[in-house]
């Protein structure tokens, strides 16, 4: 991860190179940040581009909640 980058952008950045989203552990292990999920609550929407929008919602599998970059919704109708 860049040096000069925030730790949310570092975090954002991970989680879009995730294909299966990340959960609060590994967003924890990569040692960013000791509290990773208030860094996104506090700044992911300086790192999002418009179209993204971070999801957090618990996977069915497991339970255990998990971070995605997703694309938002259009504004237009074909």
């Amino acid at each position: 991860m860049g040096a000069g980058m925030s730790h949310c952008a570092q975090l954002i950045a991970a989680i879009r190179r995730s294909r299966t989203g990340m959960t609060y552990g590994d967003l924890e292990a990569l040692k960013v940040s000791t509290c990773p999920w208030r860094r996104l609550a506090e700044g992911a929407h300086l790192y999002l581009r418009p179209h993204e929008q971070l999801q957090r919602k618990p996977r069915k599998s497991d339970g255990l909640v998990v971070f995605r970059v997703v694309r938002g919704a259009t504004n237009w109708t074909a």
